[in-house]
């Protein structure tokens, strides 16, 4: 009998985006979850040029640092590192569009909509030398701002985690995970266009085992509720997100940099970690400066506030 031909390998697919804490995050943030009202801290608004109320969180007095939280969080995310770095200086934490308190959402929501709202914020609090923080998203929000604003009105910038590119291909392997195709990250992105709440809750129960599994069913209650509340989501706006910053390129125009620059990573990072970002950043801004975090994944700021708080204090003195 004659050997029969190997099975061809299953097509690729990105890895998941996120563990089950960070997915539970992410929905609360998203306001899927009934939570994410703004809370008791210094709470301010503006109003963007399309009508958009954005909140903001407005912490001490001194010269203005600008925090900007990624996709799924919020500005409470920054919390710890606002209260240390309010002692001395004006901290402002927004809930961008589609995030904590900052629902319902008017439009679609891109990369360039959030810059645009970026540089709009900063005319309504008459901003005009401020430290940009960015993670993740928020990274990808301060250089579309920078590549269509420039640093005019900038002190310092600071990414925390983040590829100027998160897709790859032959030539760029600095994206996601290190591997993750424009083709793999449009899929997932498809997949919740046409069925969001079982992308949801396959992404949450991959990781909570089959007990989580069997709960999250579609014969279980909370299954059931799950699906109920999720289909009267309208996630068009987000996922018009995602496809935004799967387009994005800021690899020429961070080359071009002239702000002081920290790029701060999480060596145990789920999307970078083995990806060598800090290479690539230390050879394309030659003024760039580098801090690693051994124990961190994709959220240094979060498992370590003090030492980032204290490295930014350090950083921007460096540079006042």
């Amino acid at each position: 009998m004659p050997d029969s031909a190997p099975p061809e390998p299953p097509p690729p697919r990105a890895p998941r985006l996120t563990g089950l804490r960070g997915a539970l995050r992410a929905l609360s943030n998203f306001g899927l979850m009934g939570v994410g009202a703004p809370g008791a801290e210094d709470y301010d608004t503006f109003t963007a040029s399309d009508g958009q109320v954005v909140p903001v969180c407005v912490l001490g007095k001194g010269s203005p640092l600008v925090l900007v939280h990624g996709v799924g969080c919020s500005h409470r995310d920054w919390l710890p590192v606002a209260r240390q770095l309010a002692r001395r200086h004006c901290v402002l934490a927004w809930d961008a569009r589609g995030h904590g308190g900052c629902r319902p959402v008017i439009g679609s929501i891109t990369l360039a909509r959030l810059a645009t709202d970026l540089a709009e914020m900063l005319d309504h609090f008459g901003l005009q030398r401020s430290v940009l923080v960015g993670h993740s998203m928020g990274a990808l929000t301060l250089m579309q701002y920078l590549q269509g604003h420039g640093t005019q009105r900038v002190a310092a910038v600071a990414l925390v985690d983040q590829s100027p590119r998160i897709v790859t291909d032959d030539e760029w392997r600095l994206g996601l995970f290190g591997g993750c195709s424009a083709a793999m990250l449009s899929g997932l992105i498809a997949g919740a266009r046409q069925d969001l709440a079982e992308t949801l809750l396959n992404e949450i129960g991959a990781f909570g085992g089959a007990w989580l599994r069997r709960q999250l069913g579609v014969e279980s209650a909370l299954g059931r509720m799950l699906r109920r509340r999720l289909g009267r989501i309208d996630v068009r706006p987000l996922l018009d997100l995602a496809e935004s910053m799967a387009q994005a390129d800021f690899r020429a125009s961070m080359s071009r940099l002239d702000a002081p620059l920290l790029v701060v990573l999480g060596a145990r990072s789920p999307h970078y970690a083995g990806v060598p970002l800090d290479a690539w950043y230390r050879d394309t801004v030659k003024h760039a400066q580098v801090s690693i975090y051994p124990r961190a994944g994709h959220s240094p700021h979060v498992s370590e506030p003090q030492r980032f708080a204290r490295e930014l204090e350090r950083f921007i003195a460096d540079h006042s």
